[in-house]
């Protein structure tokens, strides 16, 4: 753990939350995705064993990922996941609205802010883990551009766009349920699974050509 504090301490630009209230002891692999994302990138965790790699698995099985082109989004300050799929030989891209390690092990890296539209034009697949507030904008990007998409929900409430009121979790994925249900010309499924340590859902949607 101290050679991941240290890390931390080095781009404390990147992460000033974690210098408030004793965080910095606490970050253990699993307290965060941005310290799992640092304990992959320093090789102090396989990344067989982490939920990248069990994320990238997954879409295999629902995906068949040859001659595509793929984007990770909110990949974070290290695009961890998209570094499994180039090393696969898989084609993606990976975007955040602030990359700390560009380029990462041949991964192409854009920043940019998602809560604003983005061209999903001419990638064949969207891919994240933990949107968490761009979930429902880029949801909204995927239908617009008639794309599949895979996405590991965060734990998180969010506000509707729609403006309803979102009390709890399950009503936030009804909501998104309800939302998605409406998605013309698509076959979209809510998954929980069993080396996803938690119980927030992956959605998968696949368009209809």
């Amino acid at each position: 753990m101290k050679d991941v504090i240290n890390f931390i301490i080095n781009h404390k630009d990147f992460y000033p939350e974690y210098f408030i209230n004793n965080r910095l002891k606490k970050c253990k692999y699993g307290y965060t995705c941005d310290v799992d994302q640092i304990y992959c990138y320093l090789n102090k965790k396989n990344i067989k064993k982490t939920i990248y790699y069990y994320f990238y698995e997954l879409s295999c099985q629902y995906f068949d990922l040859s001659n595509k082109k793929l984007l990770e989004v909110t990949c974070g300050y290290i695009p961890i996941l998209s570094s499994i799929y180039i090393n696969n030989n898989i084609n993606i891209s990976a975007i955040n609205i602030k990359i700390l390690i560009n380029n990462y092990k041949g991964v192409k890296t854009i920043e940019y802010d998602l809560n604003k539209d983005f061209d999903l034009s001419t990638y064949d697949l969207i891919l994240g883990i933990r949107p968490c507030n761009i979930t429902e904008n880029i949801l909204d990007n995927c239908y617009k551009y008639k794309k599949d998409f895979m996405f590991y929900l965060c734990p998180c409430i969010h506000k509707p766009k729609s403006k309803i009121n979102v009390n709890t979790y399950d009503e936030w994925i009804d909501y998104l349920k309800s939302k998605t249900a409406n998605f013309k010309n698509y076959d979209i499924i809510f998954i929980t699974h069993y080396t996803f340590k938690d119980n927030c859902p992956i959605i998968i949607g696949k368009y209809k050509k």
